[in-house]
């Protein structure tokens, strides 16, 4: 039969899955149990596909994916076409998988460069990053830090509050990775140096949870946060006083390098703690440093994002304003004092403190001011021994 010897040039070991048309598409013969849309697949060879010898179909009645081998036999004068049809949906799933997770791969490893790269900024600094990665509106961090709790939000800014600690941020902290919450997914709970933290992206139909769930996005970022948060921590440590929590006298020299010599205007507050040495001396250094803290604490009290405060040593303590009008820095004092009176409500040490205040704006001389509020101080530590006022205990 002259159908089997154009077949056999084409294919020599199976004859099923296969169809003979003439030169215009036409049907001559087909395998006895050919399985798919024959209609569909006429057409298609009719289309022509440029000519290539193979290609991909899909039969969608069947919902198949077919490999298509072509070839054009002319016999007797006459041209034929033979196609064999080979059913490549599995193969095609596997491709299409691999493909994915290739993507998934490199999407993964960007991600993970990207954050590696922001190893010098703070804690919270992979926000923006997770935010694009994951498709999510709005990410929100909190973090313990030095007894506050610190919340980040980034809903394309990045901005920081301070929360006290609480109940209600206890609850937030025992929040578990995939666990949700008032309309937020948790994405990261866990705590490193003491120190907690957890992140949470708020749900939204855009929000690509799946793109967390690798392993290795997880462990970098986990890596990231706890890298940052102990090297704050040690940050921390060097520029603050241990025992009061203020900035240090290196930290002060630093700032004034850095920051207090070109504000606009600036304010210079120099404090003296009374009768320190008595209280050690006859009372022991713990009510001594029970005197200390109670001082520094009505610093703390009035300290902003212009207002630094700084323990220099022993019972000196200075603290600084910037860019704050004259009114405003008398008022700084008057909340100083008024925040002195209230904590001497409670504990056993009564604090007096000496103050002496200098402000100067445009083009000051700092280091002029600073001994002018260093004399007030001496000044009214003066006055107020001749009053009577000295610290002591209750």
């Amino acid at each position: 039969m002259f159908i089997d010897d154009i077949i056999s040039r084409f294919f020599t070991t199976e004859k099923e899955h296969l169809i003979v048309t003439d030169a215009d598409g036409e049907l001559v013969w087909k395998s006895e149990f050919f399985p798919y849309s024959l209609d569909d697949i006429l057409d298609d060879i009719k289309s022509g596909h440029d000519e290539g010898d193979e290609w991909e179909f899909l039969d969608t009645e069947l919902r198949v994916n077919l490999k298509v081998r072509r070839m054009a036999i002319e016999y007797e004068g006459k041209k034929y076409v033979c196609c064999h049809y080979t059913d490549v949906t599995e193969y095609s799933m596997l491709m299409k998988e691999a493909l994915a997770y290739t993507k998934n791969i490199a999407e993964i490893s960007s991600f993970q460069a990207k954050i590696m790269r922001l190893m010098s900024g703070g804690y919270d600094a992979f926000l923006p990053v997770l935010a694009n990665y994951c498709s999510a509106k709005e990410l929100v961090m909190y973090a313990d830090t030095d007894g506050y709790i610190t919340k980040s939000v980034y809903d394309g800014t990045l901005s920081r509050t301070r929360l006290e600690n609480s109940t209600e941020t206890d609850f937030l902290f025992s929040c578990r990775r995939d666990e949700k919450r008032g309309g937020y997914h948790c994405l990261l709970s866990s705590e490193t140096e003491g120190r907690r933290y957890c992140v949470f992206a708020r749900v939204t139909p855009s929000l690509k949870l799946d793109n967390f769930l690798d392993i290795s996005a997880y462990n970098v970022l986990s890596l990231f946060i706890e890298n940052s948060i102990l090297r704050e921590k040690i940050v921390y440590e060097s520029e603050h006083d241990r025992l009061t929590g203020l900035y240090n006298k290196g930290k002060y020299m630093a700032m004034k390098a850095d920051n207090f010599g070109s504000p606009a205007s600036i304010a210079i507050y120099n404090f003296d703690v009374n009768n320190l040495k008595y209280i050690n001396d006859n009372f022991g250094h713990e009510r001594g440093d029970e005197l200390i803290i109670k001082a520094a604490n009505s610093i703390h009290a009035v300290v902003s994002d212009k207002v630094f405060g700084f323990r220099m040593g022993g019972d000196e303590y200075v603290m600084v304003a910037v860019n704050v009008s004259e009114d405003e820095a008398k008022e700084v004092r008057t909340k100083w004092e008024d925040a002195l009176v209230k904590l001497n409500e409670d504990g056993d040490v009564y604090c007096v403190m000496a103050c002496g205040l200098q402000y100067g704006e445009g083009a000051f001389d700092y280091d002029g001011l600073y001994h002018k509020a260093d004399e007030q101080m001496y000044l009214d530590k003066k006055a107020r021994k001749e009053k009577g006022q000295t610290s002591h205990l209750k």
